[in-house]
């Protein structure tokens, strides 16, 4: 195809060259085809996809803390129930709550809440810390007792980071972050969680 002297190549065929004369000589230029769009039906295969790849790693994660719950009653090694461990666990990941913020995560009523709570401290697995901006609330810190001896599934996400590390590139490992950033900021708003991560053992006096 021969343009004339206008500066325009958006008549230029979507698959072939363009031709133009601009008085001083002929100039070509390569229009690239265009890459064709997804179709519907390949959205769909990567949508479905997706949805089994988060899935599985979700499963994989829960099975792997239900193996590790379950070993310990079969050893006796356990003094907490299973409610107990799930109870653990939501104190590690909010970092140090209030008996108000524990009983809002999880829905139960304050009273509930607090007998829980209560239960945890007598057999040494929470201790209260009263707040030193308002004396009228008690942060909860897991002891030594159940950072040393049940703390089992951070044990294992850190195990799975390695071997990501050792898999992926650094260009790969910084993108992966980029996304599951995204994933938990944005598109899962309704759980809130302390930036500064799990929670570490009650302070030493």
């Amino acid at each position: 195809m021969i343009s004339g002297s206008k500066q325009d190549w958006s008549n230029a065929p979507k698959h072939g060259i363009l031709i133009r004369n601009n008085g001083k000589g002929l100039r070509v230029r390569l229009r690239r085809p265009a890459m064709p769009p997804a179709r519907p039906q390949d959205l769909q295969e990567v949508f479905a996809m997706l949805d089994q790849a988060f899935s599985q790693v979700y499963t994989k994660f829960k099975l792997h803390f239900y193996q590790q719950v379950f070993s310990r009653f079969e050893n006796r090694e356990a003094t907490l129930t299973t409610v107990e461990s799930f109870c653990m666990e939501v104190i590690m990941a909010l970092g140090h709550p209030t008996i108000a913020e524990f009983s809002n995560m999880m829905h139960l009523s304050t009273p509930n809440a607090a007998y829980k709570i209560n239960n945890l401290v007598k057999k040494g697995y929470v201790k209260k810390v009263q707040s030193t901006t308002d004396k009228r609330e008690y942060h909860l810190y897991p002891t030594r007792k159940y950072v040393d001896y049940y703390s089992i599934s951070y044990a294992y996400l850190q195990e799975v980071v390695d071997r990501a590390k050792q898999r992926f590139s650094a260009e790969e490992l910084q993108k992966l972050e980029e996304m599951l950033r995204v994933v938990s900021d944005e598109l899962m708003p309704e759980i809130k969680l302390p930036s500064a991560g799990p929670a570490v053992a009650e302070p030493t006096p």
